[in-house]
């Protein structure tokens, strides 16, 4: 969904070096709530109408929380309490039922569908692969890219940062479905508690931050002669590190 597939194709490959696959990797999400602030998420789909992430620590009590909107641009967010119920795995599927409040969910009802193979439990995937959100809104398929270190949604943007062997690639996708930028020669600047990646061309400057576990947050920047010309909020995001 993102790019063109040559672009895909290429950085996938410069993500497979046998020493990262070798060590394997651990992920990380985290989704925008009330008031900026962030919690964990156990779920999350990006897609280009709506992004929708499930908060909460397994089965019992959760949140789902949605942005929708039109016109290019995601406006309107949404709040609401769930019932998560236990995984049901099997055949390399995972389901994780939501029962939402005060409404009967028709057969085969509400979950998140999710993969127990594509996972970061396997070497071979640095994203594991949440494929469907169905919801009381509709069922929506998720964006995936196996091979990424950083995915992230902002109201206007799709965005994928690949790192392999001090390569730093990155790539966006637009709202209203067309192509973004495309980003080689970048940078990782790790310091306190956030991680930024850099790309310059053409005398712009294009920064991508995401905060660490104790400080998540983040957000997408665009910069020119010491000014900021865009700064877009994260709404929700996955970074993925070797173990």
């Amino acid at each position: 969904m993102i790019g063109s597939r040559a672009v895909l194709m290429a950085c996938a490959v410069l993500a497979l070096a046998p020493a990262a696959l070798a060590a394997g990797f651990r992920e990380k999400s985290f989704v925008q709530v009330n008031g900026g602030a962030w919690q964990p998420a156990r779920f999350w789909c990006d897609t280009p109408e709506r992004v929708l992430a499930l908060s909460g620590g397994g089965a019992g009590s959760g949140m789902l929380t949605q942005w929708a909107g039109g016109a290019g641009r995601l406006t309107a967010r949404s709040r609401t309490p769930v019932t998560v119920g236990a995984d049901d795995a099997g055949a390399g599927q995972l389901y994780t039922p939501l029962t939402f409040v005060g409404g009967a969910a028709p057969p085969p009802g509400f979950f998140v569908h999710s993969s127990n193979v594509e996972n970061v439990q396997d070497p071979a995937y640095r994203m594991t692969h949440v494929n469907e959100f169905r919801v009381p809104a509709g069922s929506f398929n998720c964006r995936y890219v196996p091979q990424a270190a950083v995915v992230a949604a902002t109201a206007r943007h799709s965005v994928t940062v690949w790192e392999s062997g001090g390569r730093v690639t990155y790539a966006s996708r637009n709202r209203d479905g067309t192509p973004g930028v495309q980003l080689t020669g970048g940078t990782h600047v790790t310091g306190g508690e956030r991680d930024e990646y850099r790309w310059n061309r053409g005398g712009y400057r294009y920064m991508l931050v995401v905060g660490t576990a104790r400080a998540p947050g983040g957000e997408l920047r665009v910069e020119r002669a010491g000014g900021v010309l865009s700064r877009e909020p994260l709404l929700a995001y996955t970074v993925s590190r070797a173990r």
